[in-house]
């Protein structure tokens, strides 16, 4: 009888789960952070369950259950690829981010969600300086989980309490880190991200929550209602570091399932018998705003010296001075790409969707960044021994002829390609299937309340340790002035004494 409930209960439950109603917010300027993203989601959509994602982009699929809404109005910054100070672009960022606060809200889709208060078995949340975005699934009453299309930093770490150490690859920077003013250079970013978040952003975030949704918590609450952190990385693609349970890796689970590339591009790849390069920066950087003509010019002449070597070049604008072997074009299935064999190189910012396609498809890197993580994604391509950086505003070409040319003709850098491969594919349970799953989970059980880690609960000074460090260096400093003190009042007494013995000989 007993059992008989049992089954009757794990059935149900399971099927509970196989039609969970999923909702997703995707606040993002970045239509490759929207992508990832929407493909974790699409998935599950795929899988059985009823999706419904409110994203600054649509995407032209057809899945019965996979509902898309635009959210309009969102800005993105000016051009975020300008050279400039870490904190003279976040005096520019902050106005921005704080005005798509307002947009967002304002967004009929959102009015919509408010006003019907439909029930979701979970809220799945993109996170980028939108904090305040977690007040919806704490008004709808679901479980948050965030998706981040970054690996572990500062910026995630907050919602889990995850270690927050200088070591390995850390957002932004690529300082060295067996040095001192390296790991404070990094705290000190750390810190200034904190209190941007914290006292610049936060303020105006949880004045237009409240405007939308009176009486919902701040954001400092909301943040540490978070029952999962899902990371678009894993130590094939950044260097090792330890995660608390509800941070859990995902690398490569956009990227495990290719698509036929169109016939064009297909026959171009196949004929190219002496290999081929594809060059792609993504979709923020563009190749008529980023690379003046000289440099250009510079990357044309290299490119057309390795023919008969075929060149994918993608380019929001046509470029008259591409040589015979190279082929310019707009738009370029880059994960699919990097999957033909003949594929020797992939020339890129250094974005972490890019990175990840690298890694998993064992291609060598030449990673020419501009801005946020691509400069530490590109050095840790660089550790593992399959990638060479040049600087976007100091490209010559005798630099980039010869290191292209180092890429294409030294076979240690596929050697170490492939190992990095091998390391990302083969997993004990694929990382999409690992995504779905952890979703899932926190689905059955309603949350994830049973893997939040205590250290959510304590001040940044008790996480690291900061009180204790400081109570053992008053009770040591008391220690040595104490000593300090007694010592010189006995060394007192004792030439006292000594200059008494010494003035009674003299007298007698």
């Amino acid at each position: 009888m007993y059992l008989t409930w049992l089954f009757v209960f794990t059935v149900t439950l399971a099927a509970q789960v196989e039609s969970a109603k999923i909702l997703g917010i995707f606040w993002t300027f970045a239509r490759s952070h929207h992508h990832t993203g929407s493909a974790l989601l699409q998935a599950l959509a795929t899988k059985g369950h009823e999706v419904h994602l409110l994203s600054t982009f649509n995407d032209d699929v057809k899945i019965p259950n996979f509902k898309q809404e635009l959210l309009e109005g969102i800005i993105a910054p000016d051009n975020p690829t300008i050279k400039a100070p870490f904190l003279k672009k976040m005096a520019k960022f902050i106005p921005i981010l704080n005005k798509n606060v307002e947009k967002f809200w304002e967004n009929e889709a959102v009015q919509k969600l408010i006003q019907t208060k439909p029930k979701y078995d979970v809220v799945i949340v993109q996170s980028f300086y939108n904090d305040f975005v977690l007040a919806l699934p704490h008004y709808l009453e679901a479980p948050t989980i965030i998706y981040s299309t970054m690996t572990s930093s500062a910026m995630n770490n907050k919602y889990v309490a995850n270690p927050n150490l200088p070591y390995g690859k850390n957002l932004a920077t690529d300082a060295p880190l067996n040095t001192l003013f390296g790991r404070l250079g990094i705290v000190c970013r750390n810190m200034v991200v904190s209190i941007v978040e914290k006292y610049f952003l936060a303020p105006t975030q949880d004045k237009y929550n409240q405007i939308a949704l009176p009486g919902v918590p701040s954001v400092q609450q909301l943040i540490r209602n978070v029952s999962l952190v899902l990371v678009n990385s894993h130590y094939a693609i950044e260097p090792a570091r330890p995660y608390v349970p509800n941070m859990v890796q995902i690398g490569g689970f956009h990227v495990q399932n290719m698509k036929k590339l169109p016939e064009n591009l297909q026959n171009y790849l196949d004929s190219a018998k002496d290999g081929a390069v594809l060059f792609s920066m993504g979709s923020v950087v563009k190749i008529a705003e980023n690379f003046p003509k000289k440099h250009l010019d510079i990357i044309m002449r290299g490119l057309g010296k390795i023919a008969p070597i075929k060149v994918l070049f993608k380019s929001e604008v046509d470029i008259s001075t591409a040589p015979k072997n190279v082929l310019v074009s707009s738009w370029l299935p880059q994960n699919d790409i990097l999957a033909h064999p003949n594929i020797k190189l992939f020339i890129s910012h250094g974005g972490i969707g890019g990175t990840t396609e690298a890694v998993f498809h064992g291609v060598p890197v030449l990673g020419i960044p501009f801005f946020a993580d691509q400069k530490a994604n590109v050095a840790s391509l660089i550790k593992s021994g399959f990638a060479a950086m040049l600087e976007p505003n100091k490209i010559t070409q005798e630099s980039f002829d010869s290191t292209i040319g180092e890429l294409l003709t030294n076979t240690k850098y596929v050697v170490n390609a492939k190992k990095r491969s091998s390391l990302l594919k083969k997993q004990p349970v694929k990382p999409l299937e690992n995504a779905i799953w952890w979703i899932e989970h926190i689905i059955q059980h309603k949350g994830g309340e049973h893997l939040r880690n205590v250290g959510m609960d304590l001040e940044w000074y008790q996480l690291y340790m900061v009180d204790i460090t400081l109570f053992f260096l008053v009770i040591i400093s008391s220690i040595l002035v104490i000593s300090f003190l007694v010592t010189r009042w006995m060394l007192k007494k004792l030439i006292a004494l000594f200059s008494g013995k010494q003035q009674k000989v003299k007298n007698s």
